[in-house]
């Protein structure tokens, strides 16, 4: 069953349902709370909707289950950046790039969400 909801998680996310999204990969992590890509899919839409705490907690799941992924690591250091953890941010993105993430791709991302969080912006801070 959590498959299920983790495919019709993964179509409204592909549609930019994200609300929707978060329905579907909620109710599969509800079943299924220790599997990595729903964790990190959940902790994924959160993140594109500006919840960045919430967005965490799963990507801290998601790397309690795959302690070296270097995607779920880099997307916590961005939801880092953007609440003005920089400390918690700077760790995280330096185990992602040992990990694989792009050093410059990682750089540029938390480097914009940085600065938007200085500037007016959506972000919560």
């Amino acid at each position: 069953m959590s498959s299920e909801y983790f495919k019709s998680g993964l179509n409204k996310a592909k549609l930019g349902l994200h609300d929707e999204s978060i329905e579907e990969f909620e109710k599969a992590a509800w079943e299924d709370p220790t599997n990595f890509e729903i964790q990190f899919n959940l902790g994924t839409a959160y993140l594109t909707i500006g919840e960045f705490e919430q967005a965490i907690v799963n990507f801290t799941k998601a790397i309690k289950i795959e302690p070296k992924s270097s995607d779920a690591l880099g997307n916590r250091a961005v939801a880092y950046a953007a609440i003005g953890e920089d400390d918690k941010c700077n760790i995280d993105k330096k185990s992602a790039i040992k990990f694989g993430a792009p050093k410059d791709g990682i750089n540029a991302v938390i480097d914009i969400v940085k600065e938007k969080r200085k500037g007016s912006s959506p972000f919560k801070t």
